[in-house]
């Protein structure tokens, strides 16, 4: 077969350059040095400019709030789970109020009550006059402007304005915890010991206080005048429109460059879809009955799997039922908020590792042959996981509830840090079982592990589940002791790159072994494909973690990097984008195969799946992704629903739709034929798929359109307010939502978790011996020529 190689120079040469292995270690140390230094840059930068946990001095020298006082309250807010009911600095759940911004509008109000009231004790019985009213609301402003941070003393020096309100903001949250009269009430009986309830009020202010005191050298806060407050002066810098016009025009700048190298691609190399021509959308194995013992031994992950995402789907609707409380119910007195939305968020996490667990472990014996002892180390592993996964059920709840108190709480309760809620025991432990997870991994293709297969597909494999967990660890270096905003770089840190680096490259990778599994791609092609993905969402998403960072205390050359790089996202989406139609063709080649007899079955399920990923990732990730991602949009929309509308896209439309459909092309090799349901498959796909789409549409995007108007008239603070949350609007469109989660649980979760766990006695029995002799030649994973068109 041959091919035109056009001698063209420029981006053509830049083309040639990217598909050429030979320069590919070159690249990657490129991309790798780059990344390294950007986030070492902003790492530095976290640690220099965090504002200081110091304690508040009033006017006269007495402390009015201690920096202990700040970490007790920081510890409450975490043991008791508080991030999974509101947030601070923007980060955490939305049911509550921004803590910050809260915290930060109430202190204003008290500033100016203590002040009229001073006015009015000058001239008893007068009136004010908007002069004096006016004066007073400019004298508050740039008192919370003024920066008295004395480094020398470790004390803050504030104004006997800002002492009197902090007393309005204990008050405030004593009442937010123990009134049930009061219109902000978050749970009676939930916190009740007094101090503590001060504390938590001390490290809000605190808060509060870094997101309207000048950043020292600035003429802007801590958080960049985040969040939108009018009355308190808060309102987006400079920077914030600078960097946003410079993130559109790089955007276009690389979309011209992409197409245009793109474009040159497909001269220089051959169609990616011939693949074998021999079948389609179906496996070797599967066409020939084969299963191992190590493969069979997976399906009890997938089992876990499925309780897992039972429990999560459940906790959702018992948080979404305190949004509306249909016919007077309440689940608070039994479970509290809180710990159903940190079971929602971390069993959704845990039943996506769990399935990538069962389904990079079932793909080793194709590719080489089984190591003694590896059934032993996969049945390890499993109970390993099943610990992590009882200790943070349990553990959750009694860390958020109380039961568990103090080092205990900490170690075997809940870390309350949102998508980390699990106590740190049973973190370390999810670390050991996970480190278990990559040994095996590279016991399985070990034999792959050489120069001349640096770059092949297995051996990804095993990079994308390694990088994966390496980032991870990140999560250690969080402690009690630490300021948020550096222990909120390590969590983002830890989420960002598992959510929009390593589980991209992860993904990649995982669909591009099942397409050469299932005969679409060769193996030539299927390297390129994952090395131009890896280089491009390593260049552009490790760097666009910085879109975490807006608001979290970082200097402007952070927003600079989570701005252009957040926005250049778009790139490897849109390459991702312009050959979805022709993989939408490999039905029908699979259906001509099926009906001449070439093959006996067709993933159609499966196929459905992967499809899925690809419109989610497009869409959910990088549409929804990209139209809040810049500063200027940020500013205003951050912590409201439009972020948990892209956060549902996201996650289940991307990380669920993988999750299942790598489990659904196992399940279908596991199972015996008479067992396979594809109609009752069909069903669950598309119930789920349309059933969160309707969640989106019918709910978390109006009510995120709602939130942000509100922010852009009142401003954050009232948004997040009971008035609002509580509010008709809300309630209307909560219920809105019930018909989705309908849709999505009824006909979707109910039947896949009837679909695995019923089938438990109807496996296959193993066809292959682990030690037996397999050659991989058969599917052309080895020996395999890079001439083009060869597989």
């Amino acid at each position: 077969m041959s091919h035109a190689t056009p001698r063209s120079g420029g981006f053509g040469g830049i083309a040639r350059l990217l598909i050429n292995k030979k320069f590919w270690g070159m690249h990657f140390f490129v991309v790798i040095l780059v990344c390294a230094v950007g986030l070492a840059y902003m790492g530095r930068a976290t640690y220099v400019s965090a504002p200081p946990v110091a304690g508040f001095h009033g006017p006269d020298g007495a402390q009015v709030i201690s920096a202990d006082q700040i970490n007790r309250g920081k510890e409450v807010f975490h043991l008791r789970g508080l991030m999974s009911y509101g947030s601070f600095w923007g980060d955490g759940a939305e049911r509550g109020p921004d803590f910050t911004a809260d915290a930060l509008h109430r202190t204003y109000d008290g500033m100016i009550a203590h002040y009229e009231a001073e006015a009015r004790a000058e001239a008893p019985g007068a009136e004010l006059s908007i002069r004096t009213r006016d004066a007073i609301s400019a004298q508050v402003r740039r008192e919370l402007r003024q920066n008295d941070w004395d480094e020398a003393t470790g004390t803050i020096s504030i104004s006997a304005g800002q002492a009197a309100a902090f007393e309005d903001v204990a008050q405030h949250y004593h009442r937010m915890f123990n009134d049930p009269d009061y219109e902000e009430l978050f749970q009676t009986g939930y916190l009740t010991d007094a101090g503590e309830i001060r504390d938590l009020a001390a490290f809000f202010y605190w808060g509060g206080w870094a997101s309207a005191a000048s950043r020292p050298g600035q003429d802007y806060s801590y958080t960049h005048n985040w969040p939108y407050d009018p009355d308190v002066g808060n309102t987006p810098t400079a920077d914030n429109y600078i960097w946003s016009i410079a993130s559109v025009l790089a955007l276009f700048i690389g979309i011209g460059i992409v197409l245009y190298v793109y474009g040159q691609m497909k001269t220089l190399q051959y169609d990616p879809f011939e693949g074998s021509q021999e079948r389609s959308l179906t496996t070797y194995d599967l066409e020939n009955g084969h299963v191992r013992k190590t493969q069979r031994a997976t399906y009890k992950f997938f089992a876990l799997t499925m309780v897992v995402f039972g429990l999560q789907v459940l906790a959702g609707i018992g948080a979404a039922t305190d949004f509306v409380r249909p016919f007077g119910l309440f689940l608070g007195d039994l479970i509290p908020f809180t710990v159903l939305r940190s079971y929602h968020t971390l069993f959704q996490i845990f039943w996506f590792f769990m399935c990538w667990v069962g389904y990079t472990i079932f793909f080793l014996p194709r590719l080489a042959p089984v190591p003694r002892g590896q059934k032993a180390l996969i049945d390890l592993l499993f109970v390993l996981c099943v610990i992590v996964g009882a200790g943070s059920l349990l553990g959750i709840y009694s860390g958020q509830t109380g039961i568990l108190t103090g080092a205990a709480a900490y170690w075997l309760g809940s870390q309350g840090w949102e998508f980390m809620e699990m106590g740190r025991a049973f973190q370390i432990l999810l670390l050991v079982a996970f480190s278990l997870w990559i040994a095996i991994i590279w016991r399985g293709i070990r034999p792959w592990l050489t120069r001349r297969n640096l770059w092949s597909v297995p051996a990804w494999l095993f990079y994308g589940s390694g990088v994966m967990v390496f980032f991870l660890f990140f999560g250690l270096f969080i402690s009690p002791q630490s300021n948020f905003a550096i222990a909120d770089f390590w969590r983002w840190m830890v989420v960002h790159m598992w959510v929009e680096v390593t589980f991209e490259v992860f993904t990649t990778v995982i669909v591009t072994y099942m397409l050469v599994q299932m005969g679409l791609i060769n193996r030539v092609m299927a390297e390129r494909v994952i090395f131009l993905a890896v280089y491009l969402f390593m260049a552009t998403a490790t760097l666009g973690v910085a879109h975490n960072f807006y608001w979290i205390a970082k200097p402007t050359g952070v927003i600079a990097f989570g701005s252009v790089f957040s926005t250049l996202q778009v790139l490897p989406l849109l390459l991702l984008t312009l050959d979805a139609w022709r993989m939408r063709q490999e039905k029908a080649r699979a259906a001509r195969f099926h009906a001449a007899g070439r093959q006996t079955f067709v993933m159609n399920e499966v196929w459905l799946f992967v499809l899925a990923v690809n419109f989610w990732n497009v869409f959910g990730a990088g549409v929804l992704g990209s139209m809040i991602n810049l500063p200027i949009i940020n500013y205003f929309e951050h912590a409201t629903y439009l972020t948990g509308n892209h956060a549902h896209a996201a996650m289940f439309g991307v990380k669920g739709n993988i999750a299942l459909a790598g489990m659904l092309f196992c399940c279908q090799h596991l199972f015996k034929v008479e067992a396979w349901n594809p109609r009752l498959v069909r069903v669950a796909f598309w119930s789920l798929n349309i059933g969160v789409a309707m969640m989106m549409f019918l709910d978390l995007l109006p009510v995120g359109l709602y939130q942000l108007v509100t922010v852009l008239r009142e401003g954050l603070w009232f948004a997040r307010s009971q008035e609002i949350i509580q509010g008709p609007v809300f309630g209307t469109l909560t219920y809105m939502r019930s018909f989705g989660g309908a849709v999505f649980a009824i006909g979707g979760v109910v039947p896949v978790i009837w679909f695995v766990l019923s089938r438990m006695g109807r496996l296959r029995r193993e066809e292959r011996d682990d030690a037996g002799e397999w050659s991989p030649d058969a599917d052309g994973w080895a020996n395999t020529s890079d001439a083009p068109g060869k597989v």
